[in-house]
C-alpha cells in the first residue's frame, strides 16, 4: 500500500472518529432539559401506567408496570424494553426498589396482592398473605417492608409473610417515613388514604411504632381542613438530614401542602400561583439534591395537569412543561442532575406516552418528534409502525440525532469520493 493511500485512509478514519465524538458530546448537550420519547412495549396499553421506578444503584436501570399487569424492564433508562412478566389482567400500581436489599423490588396490584422479585425484577413471585389485595403504596423502616393496601397497612418482617397490621377501614394509597425523633426512635410511619370508613375529615394517620399503633394526624390550617382536601394521593419527605429533616410534603385532591411541625399545622404550597390547586398524582425528591422537589398531577384529566419542579424545598415552582398534561407517573434517579422517566395519557384516545427528561435546570424544551404510542406495540422489523401512514425513514430524519448523522454520512461520502478519484488516477497513470 502506499504512502499516500495509507494517509488517506488515516484521514477516513480520523474524520469518521471525529465525527462520531463531536455527534455524541453535541447529543449530550442537547439532551439536557429537552423532553425525549422513551422506547416502546411490545404491547397494546389500553389504559395509563401507574408504576415506575428507578434502580437506586443505578439510574439507568427501570421498571414499568402497564394497566394489564405486565412488568418491563429497561438496561438503559428507558431507551429500549423487555418484558419481565407477562399480562396477568391485574393492573400494577405500584413498584418499588428495597433499600435494605440490593436487587430486591416490591410490586403493588389490583387485586392480585404483592409480587416480590430478588433479581432485579428479572423473575417474580406472588407474596403470601396479600392474596386478592389491592396494593398502591410501599415504604422500608429498618429491615420491615409496609405496604398500603385496600384495608389498611401490610407489614413484611425480614423478608418474611405478611399480615396487616393497622387502618382497616382506610384505603391506603400513600406512605412514607419520617426519619427518628424523641417520639419515635426507628422513624415515624405516615399513611394517607383515598377513602375511610371512618369520621377522618382527610385520611391521614402516623405510628411511631412501626405501625403496631396509629394516630390521625390533624390536618387543619389557617382555614380548616387543607383545602378542603378529601383524599390523600401522595406523601413524600423533606431532606434526609437538617432542620427540615421531618418536613412532611402531601398530594392530595386539592393541590400540594407541606407541615413543617410534624402535622400541628400546614400550608398549601402554590409557587406563587405556579403550581395549581388540583390533584397530585406523584411526588419525589432527589437524594442527591434534597432541595429539589418534583410534583406531577393528572390534572383529573384536564389540561390543568403537568409536572413541576422546586429547587428550594417548596418555596418556588417552575413547571417543566412535560409532552402532554396528564401526568399519571413519575420516576426519579439518584443522579447529582437527575433524570425524570415519566409516564403520560391522553383521555382522548386513550395514547400513553414515556417520556426522559434531563433535568439540569434550565429551560425545558419540547420534543422533536412524537413517539409512537406503547398502545399501538412495537412494529415488526422493518416495517413502519401500525398506523403510521409514512415511511421508515421520515421518523428517523425527524430523530434529535438527524443533523449529526447527515454530517457523519456527508463526512463519509467526501471521504469515499476522494478515495476514489485517488484509485481512478492512479490506474491512468
Amino acid at each position: 500500500m502506499s504512502p499516500t493511500l495509507i494517509r488517506l485512509v488515516a484521514t477516513f478514519f480520523a474524520a469518521v472518529y471525529g465525527v462520531a465524538v463531536s455527534s455524541a458530546i453535541a447529543l449530550a448537550a442537547a439532551s439536557d432539559n429537552t423532553w425525549a420519547p422513551a422506547g416502546t412495549f411490545l404491547e397494546k396499553l389500553d389504559g395509563p401506567v401507574f408504576a415506575l421506578a428507578v434502580d437506586p444503584a443505578d439510574g439507568r436501570r427501570t421498571l414499568a408496570g402497564t394497566a394489564s399487569g405486565a412488568i418491563y424492564f429497561s438496561p438503559d433508562g428507558g431507551t429500549s424494553w423487555r418484558q419481565v412478566r407477562k399480562s396477568s389482567g391485574r393492573a400494577v400500581l405500584a413498584l418499588a426498589f428495597d433499600p435494605a436489599r440490593p436487587s430486591t423490588l416490591l410490586a403493588g396490584t389490583r387485586g392480585a396482592g404483592i409480587w416480590r422479585t430478588v433479581d432485579g425484577g428479572l423473575s417474580w413471585q406472588t407474596q403470601p398473605g396479600t392474596e386478592a389485595r389491592t396494593v398502591r403504596a410501599f415504604a422500608f423502616l429498618n429491615s420491615a417492608a409496609l405496604a398500603g393496601g385496600d384495608e389498611g397497612v401490610l407489614v413484611s418482617r425480614d423478608g418474611g409473610p405478611w399480615s396487616t397490621v393497622g387502618l382497616p377501614q382506610v384505603r391506603i394509597s400513600a406512605l412514607t417515613v419520617l426519619p427518628p425523633s424523641s417520639a419515635a426512635a426507628n422513624g415515624t410511619v405516615v399513611a394517607g388514604g383515598d377513602a375511610t370508613q371512618g369520621t377522618e375529615p382527610l385520611p391521614l394517620f402516623s405510628s411511631a411504632d412501626g405501625g403496631q399503633t396509629w394516630a390521625a394526624l390533624p390536618v387543619t390550617g389557617p382555614a380548616g381542613v387543607v383545602g378542603g382536601s378529601s383524599m390523600v394521593a401522595a406523601l413524600a419527605r423533606g431532606p434526609a438530614q437538617g432542620p427540615a429533616a421531618r418536613t412532611l410534603f402531601m398530594g392530595t385532591n386539592t393541590g400540594l401542602f407541606v407541615t413543617r411541625d410534624q402535622g400541628a399545622s400546614w400550608q398549601q404550597l402554590t409557587g406563587g400561583g405556579a403550581l395549581p390547586a388540583t390533584d397530585v398524582t406523584s411526588l419525589a425528591v432527589t437524594p442527591r439534591r434534597a432541595d429539589r422537589l418534583y410534583v406531577a398531577s393528572d390534572g383529573g384529566g384536564s389540561p390543568q395537569g403537568g409536572l413541576w419542579v422546586s429547587s428550594d424545598a417548596g418555596g418556588h415552582f417552575a413547571s417543566l412543561a412535560p409532552p402532554l398534561p396528564v401526568v399519571t407517573a413519575l420516576a426519579v434517579t439518584g443522579d447529582d442532575t437527575p433524570t425524570l422517566v415519566v409516564a403520560t395519557f391522553r383521555p382522548a384516545d386513550h395514547a400513553v406516552g414515556l417520556w426522559t427528561y434531563h433535568d439540569a435546570g434550565g429551560p425545558p424544551q419540547a420534543p422533536v418528534a412524537q413517539p409512537p404510542s406503547p398502545r399501538t406495540g412495537a412494529p415488526a422489523r422493518g416495517a413502519s409502525p401500525a398506523g403510521a401512514g409514512h415511511p421508515w425513514w421520515t421518523e428517523l430524519v425527524a430523530r434529535p440525532e438527524a443533523p449529526y448523522l447527515a454530517l457523519g454520512a456527508a463526512a463519509l461520502a467526501v471521504v469515499v469520493f476522494a478515495a476514489v478519484a485517488y484509485l481512478r488516477r492512479g490506474r491512468q497513470l
